[in-house]
């Protein structure tokens, strides 16, 4: 009822604002208004998941108010049409662009002729955009109908063809790889081939049928107008009632238009046909037909026919069989030699991951893959590794479906993204997948993480797949806690045991790596102020207290790597940083210090340390040459009154302009003592 007022209400519009009753030239800040509005309509239009021919008529309203508001075909908003109607055909059915297209130039028309201001240029403007965009979206769903047909083909000739599908289990092969199906393709070429030459047919052929689809699997006929690439639309026709009463159909004199038959293309005599439903446990797989030119089909033809049938579709379900068997074998290979992968001593985690996950996917027949590492305690998980999300991203356990297998611990399976507001991962991450699968990863009773696989068909995923992955996971969970323990160790061994920051082979390590990335960096060294009296005062207990306090503070620090230097000593390595800025980082650590208060038993104490700052490329080009200048700054500033920052580019300039000033004084005292003499 709603739609049918808003319709009547656009025709209502349509007309008063044909007659130019909206035609107003409203003040030029006017224009940009409408501009937004107009702008933001159309992102609204184009985000929404699902368009009807009312919200592009709404589009076309606000737009055409707005253009009659500023003054018509004279309005500079006139020229957004074009943009406008891309942005229709792109979303729309080519007849419903045409509708707004045409209904839009009729009422600009009109009301440029009933206000007397028609102006020629932007109207020819407007036409000949429709056209040409008209015609670049004709091309374009053309190619998409194509492009459609030739995938419901392959989906449909690979569901006939696939593995058994006996006790609800099914294996769905991949579209890319149609050619597996030798095995059954060879004996069906020769059955059609056989019965071909049985009926002295004129044409025969078989259809799988799926998604109210039939496509030509094998076929043979005396006709140079077969088509051997027919896929055709069985919504209704011969071969809906066909397929409805799952009976064999003999029509003797065959007077209707051979295009119903759909496997020719163009004029064909056909004097007599029979059809007949391929059927499996209660269910149509295909269609089985054949036809005659002269002689006629007759009765008894039709039981020979009705056997026929029969016989094919015990022959589908042994050659089903066959190819399960076989599929399964090697499935089970390919998991077992990926099996052995995992099993070798490999420690680096990143890689037994990205290993696995490719593995997945070339296994599973998926587009994309992921697997994240799940904290139960928190709630949250952190994405290890995904063909399309970045690494590290976190998500809650609320957030998706991969949440929700973490969360019950258990596999999901989803047949249809598209149905509903299903969200994989995170509201701001979309897929552009159909189906999803996802399997929890157990060690003992700990959960490490979760996988998920996705594909961009429809009910891809089944329960074999979850078998296999469960079996995969089961293996992974060894490797991934063998890899992690690794880097734990690894981790212990880098780590300086009381402060928690990198120790001091490690910090060389990591200044050397990123020095030979050639990028600016800034070093800034610092030692604490009088500590050996705080060790005398408080204890080595009280020492190492303040000790474990920087260790935390550092370790919040964002964009720099912390390290124990030895002792009271510490270093911050910030990489990409300009000189300035780590001088203000290293102010900002010195002040921030000042104002924070330690607590040493009951009494709380305050620390101050002496910063050198210093910058490479321009202080130094070596590692050990830029821990020198470093360290020669730090000292600098403990002697010349601790609870400063000393930077190794101003001292060099200092020395440089006294090295100035003494020859200078010594060059004055010669003239002197010349001029004496």
């Amino acid at each position: 009822m709603g739609i049918k007022i808003f319709y009547i209400f656009s025709i209502i519009y349509g007309i008063v604002s044909g007659v130019g009753i909206f035609k107003r030239i409203l003040p030029s800040q006017f224009l940009y208004v409408f501009l937004a509005v107009i702008l933001f309509y159309f992102l609204y239009y184009l985000n929404r998941r699902k368009i009807i021919l009312s919200h592009s008529v709404a589009g076309g309203i606000i737009t055409n108010l707005s253009v009659q508001l500023t003054g018509g075909v004279a309005s500079m908003l006139f020229f957004i049409y074009p943009l406008v109607l891309a942005i229709i055909g792109y979303r729309e059915k080519y007849i419903n662009y045409w509708v707004v297209a045409l209904c839009l130039f009729v009422v600009e028309t009109l009301s440029a002729v009933f206000t007397h201001t028609v102006m020629f240029p932007p109207l020819i403007i407007f036409f000949a955009s429709a056209g040409v965009i008209g015609f670049i979206i004709k091309k374009q769903q053309e190619s998409e109908s194509f492009l459609k047909k030739s995938l419901m083909k392959y989906e449909s000739r690979d569901q006939f063809l696939g593995p058994a599908d006996f006790e609800q289990k099914k294996i769905v092969t991949s579209v890319q790889d149609i050619d597996r199906h030798r095995g059954i393709e060879r004996p069906l070429l020769y059955f059609v081939k056989l019965i071909h030459r049985m009926f002295n047919a004129y044409t025969t052929a078989i259809f799988s049928y799926y998604n109210d689809n039939l496509t030509l699997i094998q076929g043979f006929s005396h006709s140079e107008l077969f088509r051997p690439d027919t896929v055709i639309d069985v919504k209704s026709g011969i071969y809906r009632q066909v397929i409805a009463s799952g009976k064999v159909i003999l029509i003797k004199e065959f007077v209707q238009n051979p295009d119903e038959l759909g496997y020719y293309r163009g004029e064909v005599k056909v004097g007599s046909v029979l059809i007949a439903p391929i059927i499996l446990l209660n269910k149509v797989e295909g269609i089985l037909i054949m036809d005659r030119k002269d002689q006629l089909f007759d009765e008894e033809d039709k039981e020979k026919f009705t056997e026929a049938v029969h016989s094919a579709g015990y022959l589908l379900a042994m050659l089903r069989l066959y190819e399960q068997k076989s599929y399964e074998a090697k499935y089970l290979k390919e998991i077992s030699e990926h099996i052995k992968e995992l099993n070798k001593e490999e420690l680096d985690l990143d890689k037994i991951l990205s290993d696995a996950a490719q593995f997945f996917k070339e296994v599973m027949e998926c587009n994309d893959v992921g697997i994240a590492a799940i904290d139960e305690l928190n709630e949250e998980g952190e994405v290890l590794y995904s063909t399309y999300v970045e690494e590290k991203t976190k998500f809650s356990f609320d957030d998706g479906l991969v949440g929700f297998v973490a969360r019950h611990r258990d596999c999901i399976i989803k047949d249809d993204l598209g149905k509903g507001n299903v969200v994989v991962l995170k509201k701001s991450i979309k897929t552009r997948n159909l189906s999803f699968v996802g399997i929890p990863v157990f060690r003992d009773e700990e959960l490490l993480g979760v996988i998920w696989l996705e594909d961009h068909r429809k009910k891809k995923f089944n329960r074999d797949n979850i078998d296999a992955l469960n079996i995969l996971a089961s293996q992974l969970s060894f490797a991934w806690q063998r890899a992690a323990l690794h880097n734990k160790v690894k981790e212990l061994s880098e780590r300086d045991g009381l402060t928690g920051l990198y120790n001091h082979r490690y910090f060389q390590e990591i200044l050397e790596k990123e020095l030979k990335k050639k990028r600016e960096l800034v070093l800034l060294l610092f030692d604490i102020d009088h500590f050996k009296q705080i060790n005398d005062t408080y204890g080595h207990q009280g020492g190492d207290k303040v000790l474990e306090f920087l260790g935390r503070l550092m370790t919040k620090s964002k964009n720099c790597i912390s390290a124990r230097y030895g002792g009271e000593e510490f270093v911050m390595i910030f990489p990409r940083c300009s000189l300035k800025k780590g001088i203000d980082h290293a102010v900002h650590l010195k002040d921030h210090l000042l104002k924070s208060s330690i607590k040493v038993d009951h009494t709380r104490i305050k620390i101050t340390v002496s910063i050198g700052v210093a910058h490479y490329p321009t202080d130094a080009e070596t590692r050990d040459e830029l821990i020198r200048k470093a360290d020669e700054a730090m000292y600098w500033a403990k002697q010349n009154g601790r609870d400063q920052v000393a930077v190794a580019k101003t001292l060099a300039d200092k020395k440089k302009t006294s090295s100035k000033q003494e020859d200078k004084d010594k060059k004055s005292l010669v003239s002197e003592e010349r001029s004496g003499t």
